[in-house]
């Protein structure tokens, strides 16, 4: 039963795997939820105090003010986007994935093993080293 226990360590493992990395994108999925809303809500307050700030501080026109807080904007989604699309394994996550590489090449090498051991010990070969003792002995004269 040696490949149903090494079958079913690989399962567990890429199940184990599955979870974790469900958890971790759960987890990276919540974050940005959560950034939005507050990005959403500090947006609309920084583009009030963007475009203040640029038309009567720095004296753009307010068309000019308009410019510099969309392209303000546009920077913050491309630092979001940036930012949302970083994914990095945890180190339990590296520790299955090893454990379940390792389970899997050895259940490769198990099937080999029985593979081998079934040809060498099944009724062919038995029947073939039986043919094989019978020469022997008729042509060493043992025969009866």
């Amino acid at each position: 039963m040696r490949i149903g226990e090494i079958g079913k360590t690989i399962i567990e493992g890429e199940l184990t795997l599955r979870k974790l990395m469900a958890i971790r994108l759960g987890r990276q999925a919540a974050f940005l939820v959560v950034a939005a809303i507050f990005a959403f809500f500090a947006v609309i307050s920084g583009h009030g105090l963007l475009w203040a700030f640029c038309y009567q501080t720095m004296g753009f026109s307010a068309l000019g003010s308009a410019a510099a807080v969309f392209g303000a904007d546009l920077l913050v989604v491309v630092m979001g986007l940036v930012m949302g699309r970083r994914s990095y394994m945890t180190p339990e996550e590296i520790r299955v994935r090893f454990a379940r590489e390792h389970a899997l090449n050895e259940l490769r090498q198990t099937v080999a093993l029985s593979a081998v051991a079934t040809t060498v010990a099944g009724p062919l070969t038995r029947h073939t080293g039986r043919a094989v003792w019978n020469l022997f002995k008729a042509m060493t004269g043992r025969g009866k």
